[in-house]
């Protein structure tokens, strides 16, 4: 895998050429593609799949997957035709603002192109920058590297195989593609929306509606989708949370929505059925993931 492939930096969205090619020696070349493809194979043959919904946090045994995924033409452009691509270079005006690096290969069946691409998210600190004191062992003496320069490690964080991505980390994958796309998410007016339920007391709902952030709206939106506010009574609700050990406020036959957000978090996770009990410690608990048992 990877054998014959160049190595690429996709930019972030502001750079004039979204995608660069990184010159490098044969050597390095081949040694760069020989780790890529050795990472990328344990997610792709070494851990237990699961179906990416954005609910659940995966196990270091499970890489989580997204099917008919649309990789960005800019990416099987570059793998298409490396050589046609602008060379990643420095100026100290302009500093490359980098977000992944990836290498990938491309094969035909059947008249259909396939692709396999593994990426690498960027970090600042793999930015071996002259401001700072790079320091280089050689002949029992540290000597500085004053030339401008990038780290690349050995793990890959998404690997493409037309038309699957699989990753181990939601956090990291997001910062390579946008996957809202790819989840549920509560919408400006289905906040709006859910704020103003008959069977929710939110008394402020402006605070509400600006402290939806992405896991607030990914929680209103499969509370929606559950029905859970439709065939329960606020009553029915505040006994089901009692018996979890969790105290819900009910107040004119409305559940009682704070807007401090710890507390907001615990009654949101509830209603999405991540607050539970132990069964032996009968300890309450709160999971940050979830999913079906098969």
């Amino acid at each position: 895998m990877f054998e014959n492939s160049s190595v690429m930096a996709l930019l972030n969205e502001k750079n004039e050429n979204s995608v660069c090619l990184l010159e490098v020696d044969e050597t390095t070349q081949s040694d760069i593609c020989a780790t890529f493809a050795d990472a990328a194979s344990s997610l792709l043959s070494e851990k237990q799949v699961v179906h990416f919904d954005g609910c659940y946090k995966p196990n270091e045994d499970e890489v989580l997957s997204i099917c008919d995924f649309h990789l960005p033409e800019i990416v099987t452009d570059a793998v298409r035709n490396p050589l046609g691509l602008q060379t990643l270079a420095y100026t100290k005006d302009a500093e490359t603002d980098i977000r992944a690096i990836f290498v990938g290969e491309r094969a035909e069946d059947h008249n259909s192109e396939m692709f396999t691409v593994a990426f690498q998210r960027f970090r600042k600190e793999q930015y071996l920058s002259t401001k700072k004191f790079s320091l280089f062992y050689d002949k029992d003496m540290f000597i500085r590297e004053v030339r401008w320069g990038i780290g690349i490690t050995d793990n890959v964080d998404c690997v493409f195989m037309q038309p699957e991505l699989r990753f181990s980390s939601y956090f990291y994958a997001r910062q390579i593609f946008d996957l809202s796309e790819y989840y549920r998410s509560a919408t400006d007016d289905e906040v709006q929306s859910f704020s103003k339920l008959e069977l929710l007391n939110i008394t402020d709902k402006e605070q509400f509606q600006l402290m939806a952030d992405t896991w607030i709206r990914r929680k209103i939106a499969s509370i929606n989708d559950s029905g859970v506010l439709e065939t329960h009574t606020a009553a029915e609700i505040k006994k089901l949370a009692q018996n979890c050990g969790l105290n819900l406020e009910v107040e004119n036959k409305k559940i009682i929505i704070s807007t401090d957000k710890k507390k907001l978090k615990e009654i949101l996770g509830f209603l999405d059925e991540e607050v539970y009990k132990g069964a032996f410690s009968e300890v309450t608990y709160i999971t940050n993931s979830k999913r079906k048992v098969q």
